[in-house]
Formats: structure tokens, C-alpha cells, sequence
């Protein structure tokens, strides 16, 4: 009996201590959360300034861009190269918007971020066109700290 008190408060002290060493949800977000509201806010205007590098910045050198159909681009140079395409020569963006609806760390270093929004493009020939739908971001702390996206859904 005296050597299970000794180890179970061990144990306690040790689950508590690796617990907080690995990092509070609100940790988590308070570190993220300016990353994640800037990426955000810059998409539309990057794609409006025609600055795919820009726009594919936040994404993870192996990230995952899925598109609804389920047309997938990995690695940031393929996500670069299906924007590129989006900007057809004469296509401008002409509006858009980015709605967080959700955020939630799902453990140390990944968070999930939901919500909706769109882009408005004009052709060369002056047809407007909207896509809005849902979309799905996953968010993971690089070992250097830096909050990257790894996988990007759109629905």
C-alpha cells in the first residue's frame, strides 16, 4: 500500500506536467488565430492583385487543395499552378469573401477551421461569374512553431 500512494501521485504529477507542456487549447488559438485571420483576409485580395504565391502562402510545402468534385492539388506549387488556371488571361476577381464559421483545436498543434465563402470573376468577354460554397481548412504547428495549412476542402 505505501508504494501505490508514492506512484500514483508520481503518475499524476507526471500526466499533469506532460499536459501542460504539450499545450492549452487556448494556447493553441491565441498562436493561430492571427495567423489564420490574416491568410484569411489576404486570399480575396491576392487573388484580385493576381499573386497566386501570395494566395498559396499559408499552404504546407505538402498540403492538399480538394476540390468539390474531388479534384485534389498537392504540394504548394500544385495549388499555385490551379490558381495560375483559375486566372485565365483576361479573367479578373472582382469581389469575395472568406466566413469563419468555426474554429476548434483538435489536439496540440491541429486546429479545424470551417465556414463559407466565394470569389466573383469577369472574363475577358465581361460574363461575371460567382462560386460560393462551404469549406473545410486543416491547420498544423511546423515543428519551427509556424501554423501552416495542410489540408483545404472546399464543398
Amino acid at each position: 500500500m505505501k508504494i501505490r500512494l508514492p506512484l500514483a501521485a508520481f503518475a499524476l504529477v507526471m500526466s499533469v506536467s506532460l499536459g501542460a507542456a504539450a499545450g492549452m487549447p487556448e494556447d493553441n488559438l491565441a498562436s493561430a488565430k492571427p495567423v489564420i485571420d490574416k491568410a484569411n483576409a489576404d486570399w480575396v485580395p491576392a487573388l484580385q492583385a493576381g499573386d497566386v504565391h501570395r494566395a498559396a502562402e499559408p499552404f504546407a510545402d505538402d498540403a492538399m487543395f480538394i476540390l468539390g468534385n474531388g479534384k485534389t492539388y498537392v504540394g504548394r506549387a500544385a495549388i499555385e499552378d490551379f490558381l495560375k488556371q483559375r486566372l485565365t488571361p483576361g479573367t479578373k476577381i472582382t469581389g469575395g469573401t472568406i466566413q469563419q464559421d468555426g474554429i476548434q483545436v483538435i489536439r496540440d498543434g491541429l486546429i479545424y477551421e470551417w465556414g463559407h465563402g466565394g470569389t466573383t470573376k469577369v472574363d475577358a468577354g465581361g460574363k461575371s461569374q460567382t462560386s460560393s460554397g462551404l469549406y473545410l481548412t486543416v491547420w498544423q504547428r511546423s515543428p519551427s512553431g509556424q501554423w501552416q495549412i495542410i489540408r483545404n476542402l472546399n464543398f
